[in-house]
């Protein structure tokens, strides 16, 4: 009785096919009989089938045959730099669209790209505003003024800052997916979240802090607009606050850090300002990262209220005033003391920005290198 061979060779199946198909067998013989030979390790009657075909076409060669844009073909230097100088040209170029002009197999240009070029491909990130040349110009100016005058003058500078700005609670905030995420045993049924909406009940906060802590928060009253005088009303009231809670800072000189939205920058604001001696820090345009409310204060305090469900606006002031004064006092210390390091961090990206978009001109490009 004949044996069988259990490790038979691909190249070895296929000589066998074309013997046998010389010999004039049907495919569903050769198949039977290989099956005999080989057992489980026989290759499917569809192969048999397709090479008994391409024999009787005329093929001679058991071997595969070559293919255009295999690895060890497209993975040259020469190749790999023509690709990366592809990428460079068009940032948002598809894998497949690279693999056509270059006539290689996609997961040979996905390789490349991904382990040789070391790139990722990643959405744009939504922003308030795109800079312009102006607005560098202003955050890359005001940013190392600030740093050479905290170098002159150390933390005496930074005493004497009072950071405020306004932001919106809500009624209702739904927390983050992450927030929401929960142990599980491989059994366990999935976790469902509703995707739900910020609510339309909001209260306006302003809040004013200094190295110390919180000096006032004040919420808008309904019905009452943000308006230059609303905001030199509450000015009227950090000064109150300032002579209750820090004395002598006025007498030192009180350095006042906010944005320069319009209530902010109108006339009567100014005159206030100039009347009670106080200085206003300069705040470029669309400089969020150099506002110690908005990336130090608010953030902990929007993730306090996520989640949270408020039936009115007294209960959403409540639970604010409350989270305020279960901060320590090092909390507002650290988002002064962030100050030096955020707006060095501001100037070293601007800086980016100009050395990236000189050389993009000269590139004819406008994206990054």
């Amino acid at each position: 009785m004949a044996g069988v061979i259990r490790n038979p060779s691909r190249l070895e199946q296929r000589a066998v096919i074309q013997f046998l198909t010389a010999e004039g067998c049907r495919p569903v013989d050769i198949h039977r009989r290989m099956q005999a030979v080989y057992g489980d390790k026989s290759v499917s009657h569809t192969t048999v089938k397709n090479w008994t075909t391409m024999f009787q076409e005329g093929r001679e060669l058991t071997k595969d045959l070559p293919r255009p844009g295999q690895a060890h073909i497209v993975a040259s230097e020469d190749a790999i730099a023509k690709i990366d100088a592809a990428i460079r040209v068009d940032r948002r170029r598809s894998l497949r669209s690279l693999a056509e002009e270059f006539a290689v197999l996609l997961g040979t240009v996905q390789m490349v790209v991904s382990k040789k070029l070391k790139y990722r491909k990643v959405c744009s990130q939504w922003v308030p505003r795109l800079l312009t040349s102006h607005h560098k110009e202003e955050r890359m100016g005001w940013s190392l003024n600030h740093l050479l005058r905290y170098e002159e003058e150390g933390d005496s500078f930074l005493l004497r800052i009072v950071a405020g700005d306004e932001s919106w609670c809500h009624h209702f905030e739904p927390s983050s997916k992450t927030a929401s995420m929960q142990w599980t045993h491989p059994g366990s049924p999935k976790p469902k979240k509703l995707k739900s909406q910020i609510s339309a009940g909001k209260v306006m906060l302003t809040a004013f802090f200094d190295h110390e802590g919180l000096l006032l928060a004040d919420f808008k009253e309904p019905c009452v607009n943000i308006t230059a005088i609303h905001y030199n009303d509450t000015l009227d009231k950090l000064h109150t606050a300032i002579k209750n809670k820090r004395p002598g800072m006025l007498s030192r000189g009180v350095i006042l850090l906010h944005d320069n939205a319009r209530p902010h920058v109108a006339k009567i604001v100014q005159k206030a300002l100039a009347y009670k001696r106080w200085e206003v820090l300069p705040h470029p345009s669309y400089s969020p990262d150099m506002s110690p409310c908005d990336f130090h204060l608010f953030g902990p305090l929007k993730k306090f209220l996520k989640g949270q469900r408020f039936d009115s606006d007294a209960d959403v002031m409540a639970s604010v005033t409350k989270w305020f004064k279960e901060q320590p006092k090092s909390f507002f210390s650290d988002g002064i003391r962030r100050l030096p390091k955020c707006v060095g961090c501001v100037s070293e990206c601007v800086w980016r920005l100009f050395l990236t978009n000189s050389v993009a001109c000269l590139l004819h490009n406008n994206c990054f290198i």
